[in-house]
């Protein structure tokens, strides 16, 4: 598996993020459809560095709960609490409109495949992570918030 966003893995999201609107619903959970492409967007920031986050793992997190929440677990637990800097009830970022968030999220998938490893900051709760790591962790987060809405 290649380290980026491209070919059928980045055309996928694209239909499938393209099929999102306004007024999507979720089925289950408490975002709507703005608030978790905000959400997302911030783990995309977190990862680029472009919004700070306190690295709070510790080797439960990423040696046990990483690897099996991201390789073997056949999808993501509904409900399961995140980082506070992903919450919006917390210190996640105050949602935007509906456009705005969705175009900055197809654009964050293009600065991710452009930045360099070694510039990738850690995950808040997984710590240091490689750009493997790194994608795997937004390919599956992403793939269960678009079945959270349905696409």
């Amino acid at each position: 598996m290649s380290n980026t966003f491209e070919g059928e893995v980045k055309e996928d999201f694209v239909v499938r993020l393209n099929r999102l609107t306004p007024e999507t619903k979720a089925q289950w959970g408490k975002m709507d459809v703005t608030q978790m492409l905000t959400h997302m967007n911030d783990a995309f920031r977190i990862s680029l560095g472009m919004k700070p986050a306190v690295d709070k793992s510790n080797f439960f997190s990423r040696y046990i709960t990483f690897p099996v929440a991201v390789y073997v677990l056949p999808f993501w637990p509904k409900g399961e609490a995140t980082a506070e800097e992903l919450d919006q009830q917390k210190a996640g970022s105050k949602p935007r409109d509906f456009y705005t968030e969705l175009e900055f999220l197809l654009k964050m998938t293009d600065v991710f495949n452009e930045r360099e490893e070694n510039k990738l900051k850690p995950h808040p709760m997984f710590g240091k992570l490689t750009k493997q790591q790194w994608r795997n962790l937004f390919v599956k987060h992403l793939n269960h918030h678009l079945k959270q809405f349905g696409v």
